[in-house]
């Protein structure tokens, strides 16, 4: 591969991640957008037993001739460099997304919902589009989906927290705190909570007002199963054209945490500070996507075989069903019980959370276009 086809495919695989960060637009749409749907899930399906064991195999030889050739033979017809450099791009969309969506989300929650909730229905169009034959089953299956995830997301679902204690040595921000200790929740949320409510001042700004020193909080993070089994859930869902594997992470309450965890790493690093808490984290959701890419690939590969426009209605039941948890509106009762509303003409940020939904839907209307038109081009080639 030429230097300019790997950048080129750099750029692709940032492009895929810089959508898929996005809760709504999937990662894997833009891959069939791009023209390299096929040859992605082919190179994941290539990750087995005999490729790990040639990875391996020069160090049980001490990095003799034949066992390097045989890992570089190995590797190649896996078609491993075309994916890793994929992944570089990936992975640099993660970088610089965990910098800029959490920092929105902690200012403009009302209004990101907004966006996601524009997205997601936006998104429904892709695998509409992809059903080849639309008959009455298609319908049964999508509303027994949506029903399903309606009735599910309506429990209150909330991820399993661990509260670390945290002792304010020198004055901070909770912003601050959070960029030291990986926090599952925005700062407000963790303003609110009730363990910490009773200790924080009066009048108390989580953003810009300092948590005095001498004071106890605590601050909430997930279990490290819990985020192998988002990365594993979330990887699945980037591997379907249609579906967001940052909104499954969003549904699973876990969204906000590993971007902002990602952050934290890399904001120690650039003042100089290894934060290896952060990497365990970003390693156990690394190892829950590896999982996922191997075992997923496979039944994706089924399903899509076999019952290609079945597993397309399921999906589409699936985004249609978990709109409820991102619905912009709630209120918080009593019992700090999150509750959707329908808003009127006085409720607070309404007019710019409407604007943030149609921003949102307009990005998934731009992508749409521009994949028709890419569609169009390429039959037009096949006719000449």
């Amino acid at each position: 591969m030429s230097l300019k086809s790997k950048i080129a495919l750099y750029f692709k695989g940032f492009a895929m991640g810089t959508v898929d960060i996005v809760p709504g637009v999937s990662g894997s749409t833009v891959a069939v957008l791009l023209g390299i749907y096929e040859r992605f899930i082919a190179a994941l399906k290539n990750i087995n037993k005999d490729l790990i064991v040639a990875l391996f195999r020069p160090f049980s030889h001490k990095f003799d001739k034949e066992s390097r050739e045989l890992c570089a033979k190995a590797c190649k017809n896996a078609d491993l460099p075309w994916l890793l450099n994929l992944f570089a791009g990936l992975a640099t969309a993660f970088v610089v997304a965990s910098f800029v969506i959490p920092t929105l989300m902690d200012h403009f929650p009302q209004q990101m919902r907004g966006v996601f909730f524009g997205l997601v229905l936006g998104s429904i169009v892709t695998p509409w589009r992809q059903i080849t034959k639309r008959r009455l089953l298609n319908f049964v299956v999508t509303a027994c989906f949506a029903t399903l995830f309606f009735v599910l997301l309506l429990q209150q679902f909330t991820p399993p927290m661990v509260l670390n204690e945290i002792s304010v040595s020198q004055p901070a921000t909770l912003q601050d705190l959070c960029k030291t200790t990986a926090c599952a929740l925005s700062p407000k949320e963790i303003a609110s909570m009730p363990e910490n409510a009773s200790v924080l001042p009066a009048e108390f700004m989580p953003v810009s007002t300092p948590v005095p020193a001498g004071t106890t909080v605590f601050l909430p993070s997930l279990p490290y199963l819990f985020c192998i089994l988002a990365g594993f859930v979330a990887i699945c869902a980037m591997l379907l054209p249609g579906i967001s594997g940052s909104f499954v992470l969003l549904i699973m309450g876990s969204y906000y945490f590993m971007l902002n965890t990602g952050k934290g790493f890399f904001h120690g690093l650039s003042h100089g500070t290894f934060l290896g808490g952060h990497l365990l984290y970003v390693a156990c959701f690394a190892l829950g996507a590896v999982l996922g890419v191997v075992l997923f690939s496979r039944a994706l590969t089924w399903l899509f075989k076999n019952h290609h426009d079945l597993t397309l209605s399921a999906i589409i039941g699936i985004l249609l069903g978990c709109l409820v948890a991102i619905w912009p509106f709630k209120m918080v009762d009593e019992n700090d019980v999150s509750h959707n509303f329908l808003p009127d003409l006085s409720t607070p940020a309404l007019w710019p959370t409407l604007v943030a939904f149609i921003c949102g839907l307009g990005i998934v209307v731009g992508t749409l276009w521009v994949q028709h038109r890419f569609e169009r081009a390429a039959a037009t080639d096949n006719d000449v």
